[in-house]
């Protein structure tokens, strides 16, 4: 007796709902499916609670809806055809050897349109291509490259200027010079004055704020100046931070082979074994080359 007396109210609570659905649909301009109404009758109280749900949420986006149902499967697509033009395409280094002047000049123009600074090897190859139009696109691209370099390595000194002891600037400015050191645009004065920039920036940096990349950064840059010397201490202070990292021994096997120290190389090779190095696969592979025949 106890239980009829919930179930009853239950019961008609559940009957009061199922009949407003049809109500709240008329009122929306939204009909339930027969299943849906099904679905309502047969579970108590929640069913009429999820159809209600239906009815009451906003109705989808259609642009959405048709994003979602023609979005592209992912392990699909790898099965997709090819792209028809895929076949018509060739490599850009492989365009500037073409003997026809109209494909050279359409690559050089997609150059021009995208990110010339990922494509300055190919740039400095098409400035002595053999069609005038093309190796003066090259020529113009390269100039107003190194135009915007310029300014933007201008602007990090005015910062630095400003604000000396902004460290993350001074990092940011010394990426700048490395990056355009890296280039290959910069020759004879134009390259030492860069140089020398970079080392005046990487020595103002404390021993706390210069990483084992930034280290090995200044040992090369005063290699590649012809100071040697300097360039062996630098990498030095680095193997007694970084004891068993293989790149500062790789940076002193480097100015030993520069400057024809075949000794400085045995001493080095004594060293290394001792020191007790974690090498990696490429930096194993470069010291048994630098060290083949090293007896």
């Amino acid at each position: 007796m106890d239980n009829m007396r919930v179930l009853i109210p239950l019961a008609l609570v559940h009957l009061l709902m199922l009949c407003a659905l049809p109500l709240i649909g008329r009122s929306r301009g939204i009909r339930l499916a027969w299943g849906e109404m099904l679905f309502c009758a047969l579970l108590p109280i929640f069913g009429p609670l999820c159809g209600c749900t239906l009815l009451l949420s906003p109705p989808p986006e259609e642009g959405a809806l048709r994003d979602m149902i023609m979005r592209e499967d992912p392990l699909r697509r790898s099965y997709t055809v090819p792209d028809p033009e895929a076949a018509s395409t060739v490599p850009m280094e492989e365009a500037f050897l073409i003997s026809e002047p109209r494909v050279r000049r359409e690559m050089m123009m997609k150059l021009l349109h995208s990110a010339p600074e990922e494509n300055l090897e190919l740039l400095m190859m098409a400035r002595f291509n053999d069609d005038p139009e093309t190796a003066h696109y090259a020529t113009a691209t390269l100039t107003e490259y190194q135009r915007r370099t310029e300014m933007d390595l201008q602007q990090s000194q005015m910062l630095l200027a400003r604000q000396p002891n902004n460290l993350e600037a001074r990092l940011a400015y010394i990426r700048q010079i490395e990056a355009y050191i890296q280039s290959g645009l910069l020759e004879g004065h134009l390259l030492t004055r860069q140089r020398t920039l970079l080392e005046r920036e990487l020595s103002l940096l404390s021993p706390e704020e210069t990483d084992l990349g930034m280290g090995c950064l200044r040992a090369r840059n005063l290699l590649a100046m012809g100071q040697a010397h300097e360039a062996e201490t630098a990498a030095r202070e680095l193997t007694r931070r970084f004891p068993r990292s293989e790149e500062p021994w790789l940076e002193l096997m480097r100015i030993a082979v520069d400057s024809r120290n075949l000794q400085e190389l045995r001493a080095l090779r004594e060293e290394m074994e001792r020191a007790g190095i974690l090498w990696s696969y490429h930096g194993q592979e470069k010291m048994e080359y630098i060290l083949k025949g090293v007896s």
